[in-house]
């Protein structure tokens, strides 16, 4: 070959490397960006609450709300005045028209782990289930905590999402958590193991399972498994819109109860 010849060949071979280093650039420029991940710059800021009977609860602020970051478990009024106390009479708890309270399986030792079990006729009474200045949240109060949370955090409220409301409002301690030692843990109070589903506790809300009282007076076996909370609602005659979570999934439900089942109460109040 001649050197005119060879030397063509060589412009020719650099032109193409040239113009397959611009096509790959090209390329690399028409590739979208990967999408943000959710917010995790939230700054936990607590407070504390003291109610009537000297308990003394964690408070956490969460866009404008102040919660409890803990189960109530007052015994009486902020009048003072005292919530009927029933224990293992189911007929009794069934039978009754108006407040009540109890602890899960009636013990005592249940209340500084999960706090107390009220029916909702305690949480519509107007002597007063929170301290002063604070109220048990409405329906209302519960939509916008999730509605501020999902929309300022970039997170879904799926039942199938792992980092979805439920899973982030939860404490993290879990049996088998991956979070590590701090999280993981088989004493109570923690959730239940789950393959999937686990509590991050991202906004300090720290949501327990404590286990319920159903309208027929029994103690549901679900310490561990569910977590329900009242609102001061009510959705008809006899039912109330309330808030659970599961150890299973990664929503934090809306639904209608039974004002005679037994859930626990968490207070808040406005502060912007």
């Amino acid at each position: 070959m001649s050197t005119k010849a060879k030397l063509n060949t060589l412009i020719f071979n650099i032109l193409l490397v040239v113009i397959f280093i611009h096509s790959c650039e090209n390329k690399e420029e028409d590739i979208e960006p990967e999408p943000e991940p959710p917010k995790e710059d939230f700054e936990i800021i607590n407070g504390s609450l003291e109610d009537i009977d000297g308990n003394i609860y964690v408070t956490v602020f969460i866009g404008g709300q102040e919660w409890m970051a803990e189960n109530l478990k007052t015994t009486r009024y902020r009048d003072g005045t005292e919530i009927e106390y029933i224990g293992n009479d189911n007929d009794a708890w069934k039978g009754n028209a108006t407040e009540a309270y109890s602890w899960y399986h009636n013990l005592e030792s249940n209340k500084n782990i999960y706090g107390a079990i009220y029916n909702w006729h305690a949480v519509d009474d107007p002597r007063g289930l929170c301290p002063d200045g604070w109220r048990v949240p409405d329906d209302q109060d519960w939509t916008q905590l999730g509605n501020y949370l999902m929309s300022e955090f970039n997170i879904s409220n799926d039942k199938g999402d792992v980092k979805a409301l439920g899973n982030r409002l939860k404490s993290c301690r879990q049996a088998g958590s991956p979070l590590g030692p701090d999280c993981d843990t088989n004493e109570h109070p923690r959730w239940h193991k789950h393959g999937i589903h686990h509590g991050f506790d991202d906004f300090g809300f720290a949501a327990l399972p404590i286990g319920s009282r159903s309208n027929e007076g029994t103690f549901i076996s679900n310490s561990g498994y569910y977590g329900n909370w009242w609102s001061s609602t009510a959705h008809s005659l006899s039912a109330a819109y309330s808030r659970y979570i599961t150890y299973d999934n990664g929503q934090l439900f809306r639904t209608g109860s039974n004002m005679l089942n037994g859930y626990a109460v968490r207070c808040m109040r406005n502060y912007q």
